[in-house]
């Protein structure tokens, strides 16, 4: 069998493909890689996954946006942001369609497998009529930048005959399932599992002291003073708590952390190695953030933009769950961030909360299970199309 993935824009969208595709793999299927973004083919092959450019690198991401003469303009209200995003999604995908069938005319795909805003993978199966597999990065409901993909794609679709983007003809869903919305489209359920890249590892990334470990990530790197100021602001609150602060960042930004903030551990360093380690873990509401940090039960800090209805929404039903506190970025100064670390440590309520839905993640089928299953939708495909 041959699985082609669409892995998305950004280094978490191929992580989550990673333990899907190499259990393919491993069952001794090819599969290959396509993002829609140039600069994600390193990332592709950092993480052992044959790598396939589908993208022109000589065009950037705006001037793709910009196409059509479609005006680049960012709605204020949260929703009309998110379907706004998806229209963003769909003008990406749709710019690699011509180099994906062209690919697929070489090599002959026998399923496509596509993220949640990787839109060139429905309507790249409908065009090869093979069967589309819609694989979840997080817990987030796309249904919004969905119709905002449609909007955009509604050229291509009436090609296709189609007045919507299709269903898939299976969803991976990758969400606790006491997590999942009232309604939610039936799933095929899989266990979460980091595919993050790697690094050598040092002993102080993977063991800690006698006190608490709190891990803040603020996004890929440290990109201005603001940031220091809270790290450090962070750091002098919490030592109140008997805690040492961990911030994994890129190794461009470490030099200069490490040189302000004598006592932050920080580096690049997988999130799946220092997770396990923390007591709590501090972060912009990041998707993949959230789910290694749920997998291996570590209650939450979370600091989602207002502005941006996927990150709220889940913000919101991982506080409900009781493993995670919010705080709006007006809300969390350094002081705010110590005191809601405290809260969570005192309160065994919030580890208990958390242990549950890694319990409940623990309990989904493997990614090897999964792998099966495709085998046996691509395999009845093929025999439905015999007859």
């Amino acid at each position: 069998m041959k699985a082609l993935v669409l892995a998305g824009v950004a280094p978490s969208t191929i992580f989550s493909h990673v333990p899907l595709a190499t259990a393919l793999r491993n069952a001794g299927h090819q599969v290959m890689v396509t993002a829609s973004n140039e600069e994600m083919i390193q990332t592709i092959v950092d993480v052992g996954l044959p790598a396939v450019r589908v993208t022109d690198p000589d065009v950037s991401l705006q001037q793709i946006l910009a196409a059509g003469g479609k005006p680049v303009h960012v709605p204020t209200d949260p929703v009309e942001r998110e379907r706004m995003s998806g229209g963003w999604y769909a003008r990406l995908e749709a710019a690699t369609l011509d180099a994906l069938l062209a690919f697929a005319e070489d090599w002959r795909p026998d399923v496509v497998i596509g993220g949640m805003a990787s839109y060139a993978a429905p309507l790249l199966a409908t065009r090869l009529g093979i069967p589309y597999v819609r694989h979840a990065w997080d817990i987030h409901d796309p249904h919004l930048m969905d119709l905002g993909a449609t909007d955009d794609l509604r050229e291509q679709l009436t090609e296709l005959g189609l007045d919507r983007i299709p269903d898939p003809d299976m969803l991976i869903d990758i969400t606790p399932p006491s997590l999942r919305p009232q309604g939610a489209a039936p799933a095929q359920m899989m266990r979460w599992i980091p595919g993050n890249s790697q690094c050598r590892l040092e002993p102080w990334m993977y063991t800690r002291g006698a006190g608490t470990r709190i891990g803040v990530t603020i996004g890929t790197g440290v990109a201005n003073y603001n940031q220091y100021d809270f790290l450090q602001g962070l750091v002098e609150n919490i030592t109140a708590l008997d805690a040492e602060v961990v911030v994994p960042v890129t190794e461009d930004a470490a030099p200069a952390l490490r040189e302000r903030l004598k006592d932050v551990r920080a580096g690049w360093i997988p999130l799946d190695v220092l997770a396990p380690t923390c007591d709590v873990l501090v972060h912009q509401t990041g998707g993949s953030t959230m789910m290694t940090a749920l997998s291996f039960g570590v209650p939450q800090i979370l600091i989602p933009d207002p502005a941006m209805h996927r990150v709220n929404e889940m913000a919101r039903r991982l506080v409900e769950s009781g493993a995670a506190l919010a705080l709006s970025p007006q809300e969390a100064t350094s002081e705010a961030v110590a005191k809601t670390c405290q809260k969570i440590i005192s309160d065994p309520g919030y580890a208990e909360a958390a242990a549950g839905l890694a319990g409940e993640i623990a309990a989904q089928p493997l990614p090897s299970e999964v792998a099966r299953r495709v085998e046996r939708l691509v395999c009845g495909a093929s025999a439905g199309r015999r007859d």
